[in-house]
């Protein structure tokens, strides 16, 4: 799988609220090789932005975002 094809995927939940990938960055191995930047909105309010190892976002979200896992 491809990492940087995340980027620019999202999901918006029935209640409104939306996840947004908007950069996936490659670091390095200590870190989790690649790390996926992200947006979480809920509502009308700011959009909070948080980063996680691209191997933990996936095992929270991949069922949301059409990737396939190799």
């Amino acid at each position: 799988m491809n990492a940087l094809t995340l980027v620019g995927q999202f999901y918006v939940f029935e209640d409104g609220n939306k996840i947004e990938v908007i950069q996936v960055k490659k670091t390095d191995e200590d870190r989790g090789d690649y790390l996926v930047t992200y947006h979480v909105s809920r509502g009308p309010n700011i959009p909070q932005k948080l980063v996680l190892p691209v191997a933990e976002f996936l095992s929270y979200y991949s069922h949301l975002f059409d990737v396939t896992l190799d």
